[in-house]
Parts: structure tokens; sequence; C-alpha cells
């Protein structure tokens, strides 16, 4: 989490920093933001069915938690290993999940098909928010275009009476597309980026928490998963 207050705090603090001097209420033109954001969260909404717009919610939520790792869930895995219920009310879904089927005396076959599918499932869930993420990205780029067509549209239609303001009319016709590069280069793509990484990431930690389950299932000694879970969580 820490990267990521820190890198938002640079990538703005640069955008900030270029601005010219009292050039700053220039940009603020309410039109082109409503525009761009408004019509952003419209598309991502209009794009993606609901069970999507919950994993990309909670992915987004999970940035500002500690990072998953197997040596988060030693404890609970070498606590399975004697007491195959104890793991029941693991903040790892996959640990939760072998606990409740271990408690409903699951035959070991049928086990590892229905963890196996639990697995994929939170995979997918993972990679549909990342597409999600990623799909929004072309979009504030074009809604800036439309802003900015309708600017010079106004700006050509009020060119004979006010010959004047042109420059001041063609610099709010340009803040939509200044919105919607922004929006893209700075916001969605470097989350969308982030977002894959930590999938990545947490599709390794499963994968170990999933072998693990496998060989306490199995019913291999406890000596034997503890030496498993110290050389991976190392």
């Amino acid at each position: 989490m820490s990267t990521l207050i820190i890198g938002f705090l640079l990538v703005f603090g640069v955008f900030f920093n270029s601005f010219e001097s009292g050039s700053l209420s220039q940009y603020l033109q309410w039109h082109s933001i409503i525009l761009v954001i408004g019509g952003s969260l419209g598309i991502l909404v209009l794009s993606n069915p609901p069970g999507v717009l919950k994993s990309l919610f909670k992915a987004l939520l999970s940035f500002f938690k500690p990072d998953d790792t197997l040596s988060v869930y030693e404890h609970e895995l070498r606590s399975l290993s004697t007491n195959k219920e104890q793991g029941a009310k693991s903040k790892n879904k996959l640990i939760a999940y072998a606990a409740e089927l271990w408690e409903q005396g699951i035959d070991p076959e049928l086990f590892v098909a229905l963890l196996s599918q639990k697995k994929r499932e939170l995979e997918h869930r993972q990679i549909d928010a990342v597409q999600a993420l990623k799909n929004l990205s072309k979009y504030p780029p074009a809604l800036g275009m439309v802003g900015t067509v309708m600017g010079m549209v106004a700006l050509f239609q009020g060119l004979d009476s006010n010959k004047n303001n042109i420059g001041a009319n063609l610099s709010m016709a340009m803040t939509a597309t200044f919105y919607g590069l922004i929006l893209t280069n700075a916001i969605v793509s470097p989350l969308s980026d982030r977002l894959q990484v930590k999938q990545v990431h947490d599709a390794n930690t499963n994968q170990g928490v999933y072998e693990l389950l496998l060989l306490i299932n199995r019913g291999e000694s406890s000596s034997f998963i503890d030496e498993e879970i110290r050389e991976r969580a190392a």
C-alpha cells in the first residue's frame, strides 16, 4: 500500500509542478471533468456484469491490505496438519473452504476436485477484475475527444460574434482531452498494471496453499508438512 500512495503523490506532484504559475485555474473546467470521469464510470457499469464489478471493487480495496503471502498462513497450515477443522475461520478462502469440506466428511478424491474448482474460481475473479480495468483504459481519451469536439462546435458557432476570446475558448475545449489522457495514463492504466502484478502474486500464494492442503488431505505427517511449509514460505 505504501508504494501506491507514494506513486500517486509522485505522479500528481510532477503534474502539479508542470503547470505554469497561475494557469491551474484554466484546467478546472467542470463540464470536461464531468464528461470524462462520469462518462468513464458509466461505461464501466455498462460494459461489465455485476459480478465483475463486485470483483473489481474488492480487488481495488485489496490494495489497502497487507500483501498475501504463504508465510501469513504458516501457523494455520501447521494446525490443520493435526486438526483439519481448525481453519474454518481463516481469512484465506482456500483454507476456509478446505476446512469446511473436511468438516462435512467429503471423500478425499472429491475433496481434490472441489478444492481445484474453488482455486480456479478465485483466479478467474481476479482475472476478470484486471481485464475490466484494462478495458476501461481505452475510453477516457475517446471521451476527452468528444468533449473537445463539443467545445470546438461551440467555439465555431460563436466565432463571428466573439472573435476576441478565440484563444480562451479553444483552451477550454482542449481540457476534455487533457482529462481523458490524465485519467487513462496516470490512474486507470497504472492501477490495472498493479492489479495484474498482484493477481500473479496472489495466484502463486494460492498455489502454494493449495498444494499444502492437498498434502494435508492425503494424511502426510506433520513433520513432512512443516518442512514443506518452511521451504515454500522461504
